[in-house]
C-alpha cells in the first residue's frame, strides 16, 4: 500500500541519485532515483512523494513537483455613487411576456458555460497527450512468506507475524537500537569501575606510609569480586522485548528469502506489464534474497527477461519520438525523449539533430509567450537542452514569460543570458524543526 509523505532531499550523488530522509527528522531515510525529479531540484528541497513500504525498507515511485503560492489578486475597492438611495427596490413585471426571454436568457448562458466547458477540456485532453499510462505496481501475494510461518514452532509465530505485519525493516532498526543500548552499559560500566579506581588511588595516597602498608596486606580485595559476580547474570529490564528481539535476529534471513520469493513471482508473472522500477528493484534484492540454487534460477531469469524488456520497450521509443517529430509534435517529442526506457543510453545522433532544428525553428521573436514557456519548459528537461539556440527573442517579453525563463535558468543558463536572466538555483522550502508544532485552526 502507498501514501503520501513529506521528504527532504539531503545529498545528491555522482551518478544523480539523491539521498533523503523525513522531513523534520531524521528517520526514515533512504535513497532516491534521479530519474523520478523531472524538476529543478536542490539539495534541502522539502518535496511531497508515493512511497510505498516494503518489508526491507521504504521505496520513492513518484515526485511531485512544489506548487508555488499564487499572489493574491489585485481588487478594485467600490465607491460608489455617494448619493442616498433606497437598499431595497421592487418592481413588479407581468410574468407570462417574459417567461419566454427568461427562458431564452437561461440557454444563452448555458451555451456560454459549454463553450467555456469545452475549451477547458480540450486544454486538458491536450495535456494528457503528453502523459504516458501509468505502469501497473508490483502487488505480490504472501505464499512463500505464509508458508514459512506455518513451519516455524509455534512459540515463533506471534514473532513472524508482527515481523511480515510491520516489516523487516522496523526489526532491524530494533536490533540496531538494541546493540546500541548494550554498547553505552558497557561504556557506563567501565566508566564507573574506572572512576572507582581513581577514588581508592586517591584514598590510599592521602594515607601515612604506615597506613598504607596495611591495606596493601590483604591484597585479596581484588580476589573479594565475588561480589561482582552477580552482576554477570544480570536480570534483564525487559524480558519479553530480549526474547522478541532474539528470536527475529534468527528469523531475519528466512522471512527476508521468503518475501523476495513472493515478489520475483509476482514480477515473473507481469514482466511485461508492470513498472521497470519495481522490477529493477526486485532485481537488486535478489543479492540478499536469492540464497539457494532455485531462487538464483529465478533471479537469472527475471534479470533476463527485464533486459529483453527494456531493449523491446527503447527500441519502441526511439520509434515513437522520430514518428512524433515527423508529426510535427514538437513539444510531445521533446518530452517523450526525456523519459527514456533505458537509461544513460543517448538519443541517435539523427534525432538530436531533428529536435534541435524544430526547437530552434519554435523560439523565434515572433513566438507568442504562452507557445515560448512551453516550448522551453519542454527543453528545459530534454537531452538537448545545451544544444538549442533560439532564433530569436521577443522583444518585450511579459512577466510570465521572464519568470519562467528564471524559474530554468539553472537547466538552460545559455537560454536565459539571452534575456538577461543569471542562472539561479530553484529557491528553497522553508524546512521545519522536529518538535515544532504545526499552526492549528
Amino acid at each position: 500500500m502507498s501514501r503520501r509523505i513529506e521528504i527532504e532531499l539531503t545529498s545528491q550523488r555522482p551518478d544523480g541519485s539523491w539521498t533523503w530522509r523525513a522531513a523534520g527528522a531524521r528517520e526514515p531515510k533512504g535513497e532516491l532515483s534521479g530519474d523520478l525529479i523531472s524538476f529543478a531540484a536542490s539539495v534541502g528541497d522539502e518535496l511531497t512523494v508515493e512511497a510505498e513500504f516494503h518489508m526491507d525498507g521504504i521505496e520513492i515511485i513518484e515526485v511531485f513537483e512544489a506548487k508555488e503560492k499564487r499572489p493574491m489578486p489585485e481588487t478594485l475597492e467600490i465607491l460608489g455613487s455617494g448619493r442616498d438611495q433606497p437598499l431595497v427596490t421592487t418592481q413588479l413585471v407581468s410574468t407570462r411576456k417574459n417567461r419566454g426571454r427568461d427562458r431564452g436568457d437561461r440557454r444563452e448562458g448555458q451555451d456560454r458555460r459549454g463553450r467555456g466547458n469545452r475549451k477547458d477540456r480540450d486544454r486538458q485532453e491536450s495535456r494528457r497527450e503528453d502523459d504516458r499510462p501509468k505502469a501497473k505496481r508490483l502487488r505480490p501475494d504472501r505464499a512463500h512468506r505464509q508458508r514459512l510461518i506455518e513451519s516455524l514452532p509455534e512459540e515463533q509465530q506471534p514473532v513472524a507475524e508482527k515481523m511480515m505485519r510491520d516489516g523487516i525493516s522496523s526489526v532491524e532498526q530494533a536490533l540496531r537500537d538494541q546493540r546500541k543500548k548494550a554498547r553505552d552499559a558497557a561504556q557506563a560500566k567501565k566508566k564507573a569501575a574506572e572512576e572507582a579506581a581513581k577514588a581508592i588511588e586517591e584514598a590510599a595516597e592521602s594515607k601515612s606510609p604506615e597506613a598504607d602498608a596495611k591495606p596493601e596486606e590483604p591484597t585479596p580485595d581484588t580476589e573479594a569480586k565475588p561480589e561482582k559476580q552477580p552482576s554477570k547474570g544480570k536480570a534483564p529490564d525487559s524480558d519479553s522485548s530480549d526474547d522478541f528481539l532474539t528470536v527475529a535476529a534468527k528469523l531475519l534471513p528466512g522471512m527476508r528469502a521468503a518475501e523476495w520469493r513472493d515478489r520475483v513471482e509476482a514480477a515473473l508473472a507481469g514482466i511485461d506489464e508492470l513498472d521497470l522500477r519495481d522490477l529493477r528493484s526486485v532485481v537488486v534484492a535478489s543479492e540478499s534474497g536469492a540464497t539457494d540454487e532455485e531462487a538464483k534460477a529465478l533471479a537469472e531469469e527475471l534479470r533476463t527477461k527485464l533486459t529483453e524488456r527494456v531493449d523491446r520497450e527503447h527500441a519502441e521509443w526511439l520509434a515513437e519520438v522520430a514518428a512524433t517529430l515527423a508529426d510535427g509534435r514538437m513539444v510531445r517529442a521533446l518530452r517523450l525523449s526525456s523519459r527514456p526506457p533505458k537509461a544513460g543510453v543517448p538519443l541517435p545522433q539523427d534525432i538530436v539533430t531533428r529536435l534541435t532544428e524544430a526547437a530552434n525553428a519554435a523560439l523565434t521573436s515572433e513566438t507568442p509567450s504562452k507557445r515560448w514557456i512551453t516550448v522551453m519548459g519542454a527543453v528545459a528537461f530534454s537531452p538537448v537542452r545545451r544544444t538549442v539556440e533560439p532564433m530569436g527573442i521577443p522583444e518585450k517579453p511579459d512577466e510570465e514569460l521572464l519568470a519562467e525563463v528564471k524559474k530554468l535558468s539553472e537547466r538552460i543558463p545559455h537560454i536565459a543570458a539571452l534575456f538577461g536572466v543569471e542562472p539561479t538555483p530553484a529557491p528553497k522550502r522553508p524546512r521545519r524543526r522536529a518538535g515544532t508544532p504545526t499552526a492549528s485552526r
